[in-house]
């Protein structure tokens, strides 16, 4: 067995001084030859990398002017159908709308311009069901599986129960929303009657 090498600490083989070159950020940290992470750290803003005539952003944000512009192009690309009163959203926002008369009021209590409104339809978030062993696999030995007769009944009925619940919550989905003419027209007429 070869013998172990013994360095002393008070050694000069123990440390030495050595000049050391790389990007310091200007909140003082060493980033070694990653000058894009020593100016990510140090400044505030940056210019857009997309667009250097788009205005500078905050360097831990992504440019708003690009963001916008992307956001309004996903939105132009979606399928669209006529809204029929089923629950709806703000494409880019977390406000939701059930009913007509919600959406009415949201639109004329803020004064929005109907051609600003970017609503898609919402898809419903279901409880999902629940797998007993999967709900206990903590508990039980590695690779097993419960063999309760009651308690695999009580899980099935709980089951039946989720399949039959109504949805938890909404979230956007992937079609554009087509605002009915009559629903329009209703908005315009209020508009009018209360200049």
């Amino acid at each position: 067995m070869p013998e172990e090498k013994v360095v002393m600490y008070e050694s000069p083989e123990a440390a030495s001084i050595q000049t050391v070159t790389g990007w310091v950020s200007a909140d003082g940290h060493f980033w070694g030859s990653n000058e894009d992470v020593a100016r990510y750290s140090g400044s505030t803003h940056r210019l857009c990398k997309n667009n250097p005539d788009h205005p500078a952003h905050p360097t831990s944000r992504w440019c708003d002017v690009c963001r916008n512009e992307r956001l309004a192009a996903q939105f132009a690309a979606m399928p669209r159908r006529i809204w029929s009163g089923e629950p709806i959203t703000d494409f880019d926002g977390d406000r939701y709308f059930f009913d007509e008369e919600d959406l009415r009021d949201h639109i004329l209590e803020y004064d929005i311009d109907l051609a600003d409104l970017k609503l898609v339809f919402c898809t419903p978030n279901y409880p999902s069901e629940i797998d007993p062993n999967d709900h206990f696999i903590d508990d039980l030995p590695e690779d097993g599986e419960i063999n309760d007769d009651q308690l695999l009944a009580a899980f099935e009925l709980l089951n039946e129960m989720i399949r039959k619940s109504p949805p938890l919550s909404w979230s956007p989905g992937k079609e554009a929303v087509d605002l009915p003419q009559s629903f329009i027209d209703m908005i315009k007429h209020e508009r009018e009657d209360a200049a």
